[in-house]
């Protein structure tokens, strides 16, 4: 990273858990509120955020991360700002519908885009691709990395799109995409190597 280029030192969190989070369904952009679990995760996970000395936390318009920072701002008392391209993955007519349903049927190619990682599968009326969205968020994160420079910034986003990230960071295939999705609602350090990879 050329050393006059200063950027934020990011890590990554994702939002706490919905009703469709417990059920297993998939949510994607379908705009739900955090269920009390998710609440009590707040209070859980409060402490890490709390000691890790964040300057602000940039999130997803989705209610669901929104929620979530906000919670963690309002206790802190640090900026919170919002970016729509840190929206979840649209997954069009499957949102809603439980991955085991989804899964089971046998007319469906869900089981070939989520378990073999065929994403030459178009999900049926989603308005991105995953190569899309994977663009959207490293310009996303890049954009953030070099609006706040010196400052330590939470931002929280969801897991889907976390993965697809991930991928690229690793340099590795969409196809990938399923084994980088990491539920973990703590926060995720991003190297100053992962940083220069965005610049």
């Amino acid at each position: 990273m050329s050393e006059s280029l200063q950027t934020a030192k990011i890590y990554l969190g994702r939002h706490c858990k919905t009703a469709w989070n417990l059920e297993g369904r998939l949510i994607g952009t379908t705009d739900l509120p955090l269920c009390d679990v998710g609440w009590a995760e707040i209070e859980e996970t409060f402490p890490i955020i709390e000691a890790l000395n964040f300057d602000r936390i940039v999130t997803s318009p989705l209610k669901r991360a929104h929620d979530t920072s906000k919670s963690y701002t309002d206790k802190i008392g640090i900026p919170l700002d919002i970016y729509q391209d840190l929206r979840e993955l649209d997954h069009g007519d499957w949102n809603g519908q439980k991955y085991d349903d989804l899964l089971a049927d046998p007319e469906g190619d869900f089981k070939k885009w989520w378990i073999d990682g065929d994403i030459s599968i178009p999900i049926p009326n989603g308005p991105e691709t995953l190569e899309e969205v994977q663009q959207r968020i490293v310009r996303t994160i890049k954009d953030i990395a070099l609006a706040y420079p010196g400052e330590k910034v939470l931002v929280v986003m969801h897991k889907h799109i976390r993965s697809l990230f991930t991928c690229y960071l690793l340099g590795v295939d969409l196809s990938n995409f399923r084994a980088n999705i990491n539920e973990t609602v703590e926060p995720i350090e991003l190297s100053d190597e992962d940083l220069q990879k965005l610049l």
